[in-house]
């Protein structure tokens, strides 16, 4: 049998390429199209290889998370589109347009505050080791732009 391209892309070397893609923002589509497989193709790689799976999430994640701070200085800072929208999704009972089942409602802030003490813990552990996290995220984006810059031999 022969052997699948996907293998390749288990390579811990192609994995931070993942990583560094979602990192970057880009769309499963996206990553699809840079690999040169279908959108099914890589939907069924992330489910039938968890090596795959965690370097897109891992990338997205980290991508969010940096966004959600940059909001958050943002609204900090004064910035009243970034305070409204900070201040609607992160106390919605209180600042809501929208009405909804009660009960709904109850479920959907539980949720939120849930998602808040994540964040919280993901924040107090960048904190903890921001020399680390930037190192590794540092090293990611230059492999990243190695790759992209035009490896001559086509790897």
């Amino acid at each position: 049998m022969a052997k699948g391209k996907y293998e390749k892309w288990l390579e811990p070397e192609n994995l931070v390429i993942l990583h560094g893609w979602k990192l970057q923002g880009l769309t499963d589509e996206q990553i699809a199209d840079n690999i040169g497989i279908s959108d099914r193709t890589f939907e069924r790689w992330k489910k039938e290889h968890s090596q795959i799976r965690q370097a897109i999430k891992g990338g997205k994640e980290v991508a969010n998370f940096v966004i959600e701070n940059e909001l958050y200085k943002k609204a900090k800072n004064g910035n009243v589109t970034a305070m409204i929208f900070y201040l609607k999704n992160n106390y919605r009972e209180k600042y809501t347009d929208d009405v909804t089942d009660p009960a709904l409602r109850q479920a959907q802030i539980r949720k939120a505050e849930a998602d808040a003490d994540i964040a919280e813990a993901k924040a107090r552990i960048m904190n903890a080791s921001t020399d680390s996290t930037e190192a590794k995220v540092s090293e990611y984006l230059d492999k990243l732009d190695d790759v992209l810059g035009g490896d001559s031999d086509g790897n």
